[in-house]
């Protein structure tokens, strides 16, 4: 209490508040921080899906199987100011062998695998066996 009468605050509380705040206010930004990394995590995710279902359907709409066989194909793709490495396999060959007798890769059908990369991390994986309408 001041010699007036009125109270004030010492300056040992008022480093205790500080301190306080401090800690409360770094807790928040840590979370806040972690929420917006997870944030991009899955925004990477999502783009990387939708990569993988634009090539899948590109891939569907070939009229020729075998054509698709001859290579297998690496694109880069940016979206969103990320790059994204496009892998596509056509009838890998690490499938095992009753998987390919029981789904031959021929002019009008096709085993295709593609994954979706970015930094290095394997985010997509798509496999599908397309068969064209009316055929084998």
């Amino acid at each position: 209490m001041h010699r007036d009468g009125t109270q004030a605050f010492t300056l040992i509380e008022v480093l205790v508040a500080l301190a306080i705040l401090g800690i409360v206010m770094s807790t928040v930004m840590s979370a806040l921080l972690a929420n917006t990394s997870a944030n991009a995590r899955v925004n990477r995710k999502a783009e990387a899906v939708r990569i993988s279902e634009e090539y899948m359907e590109r891939y569907r709409q070939q009229s020729d199987y075998k054509t698709l066989q001859a290579t297998d194909l690496e694109n880069t793709v940016v979206r969103g100011g990320q790059t994204y490495k496009v892998m596509t396999d056509f009838c890998p060959l690490d499938l095992a062998n009753d998987i390919k007798t029981a789904m031959p890769c021929t002019a009008s059908s096709v085993y295709i695998r593609v994954e979706v990369s970015n930094d290095g991390k394997l985010l997509q994986r798509t496999e599908t066996y397309y068969t064209a309408f009316g055929s084998e």
